[in-house]
């Protein structure tokens, strides 16, 4: 029976074979469609449910489309494609900054369709893009090898910076 440090590293890892770059991007997208996604559903208690979607969509595929632009203009890494398939490339690595989007806004749309208040529904789709973003962070601090005590402190560190933008953005609101 092996314990979970049976193959650590000099380095304090652990043996877990590292998660590559697309991985490592597709985390980061992840969590960064989250944020965006929680920051923006703050402040559209007043709009149409279609109006909703429509901006944290949009909102979101603005910011995709720029992610994708920075890393394609970063140059290319060792071994990752250039030009035009560079951009194919993050544009499908990217992609769970999309994709993130949908259960929040489902959220907010279900609670909004069995009569619960707009602002608490937005509360509660702040809240799941919340949890997301601290599950992926945490999931990724974990998948790159670090040790329990710092994936710990990747979740809450990524808790407490989410909380003081949501809480910002309320603050304008």
């Amino acid at each position: 029976m092996s314990s979970f440090n049976d193959g650590a590293q000099a380095n304090g890892r652990t043996s877990r074979a590292p998660i590559g770059p697309d991985a490592a991007e597709r985390v980061s997208a992840g969590c960064y469609g989250a944020l965006v996604a929680a920051t923006t559903l703050i402040g559209l208690t007043e709009t149409s449910t279609r109006s909703l979607v429509l901006v944290v969509v949009l909102t979101n595929l603005i910011y995709y489309a720029t992610h994708v632009f920075a890393y394609t203009i970063g140059g290319p890494t060792d071994g990752e494609p250039s030009g035009w398939r560079s951009v194919r490339h993050h544009l499908a690595v990217s992609a769970p900054m999309i994709s993130v989007t949908f259960l929040p806004v489902l959220l907010v749309i279900v609670l909004d369709w069995f009569g619960v208040d707009r602002s608490d529904s937005l509360i509660a789709g702040v809240i799941a893009a919340l949890v997301y973003l601290v599950a992926v962070a945490t999931g990724g601090a974990y998948l790159r090898g670090l040790r329990p005590l710092a994936v710990f402190l990747v979740g809450v560190l990524t808790f407490l910076v989410s909380a003081a933008l949501v809480l910002a953005k309320l603050s304008l609101h």
